[in-house]
């Protein structure tokens, strides 16, 4: 989290919510954030979690494996983690990323390295980080800055 701008006047997406790992966090510090997952078992966790502790400004929403269900230009910040190996066809979700995100809006994008690591997915359908830059890169956004951690890669990319 520390490595990503976030002002409190953000319209974030959490796209692969997931466990709201990011969600919540994100949460306390931008206006609103649409947690996004294909699984509804993630999202009914979710809004366990929104219940629990109160939190007014978490919209989950339910997304197939390549939309994003949001009207164009409404986001400022979308941040993915540990998903964009998962979705079938990639293409379609960057574009998919770039039709949300306002211009000079922002995509974070992590995931794992494509090396063994002992743990995540197969290393077959990981996504390498040069990988990932042409796919955003093809799309219109543009690469800001990159960041490599242990077992996973950070690429900021900025809508143009």
């Amino acid at each position: 989290m520390e490595l990503i701008d976030l002002n409190p006047d953000y319209v974030v997406v959490d796209l692969g919510c997931g466990s709201a790992f990011f969600t919540v966090p994100l949460s306390r510090k931008v206006k609103k954030v649409y947690g996004i997952d294909v699984q509804k078992e993630m999202l009914a966790f979710l809004e366990q979690k929104i219940q629990r502790q109160k939190i007014g400004n978490i919209e989950p929403l339910l997304s197939g494996k390549d939309e994003i269900p949001l009207e164009n230009e409404s986001v400022d910040l979308l941040i993915t983690v540990n998903t964009l190996h998962e979705i079938p066809n990639k293409k379609k979700i960057v574009a998919e990323i770039r039709r949300v995100l306002r211009p000079k809006g922002q995509a974070v994008i992590v995931d794992f390295k494509k090396e063994d690591t002992g743990f995540g997915p197969p290393v077959t359908i990981r996504v390498s980080q040069d990988q990932a830059r042409h796919l955003f890169e093809e799309k219109g956004l543009t690469a800001l800055t990159s960041h490599e951690l242990q077992h996973h890669y950070l690429i900021v990319f900025r809508r143009v």
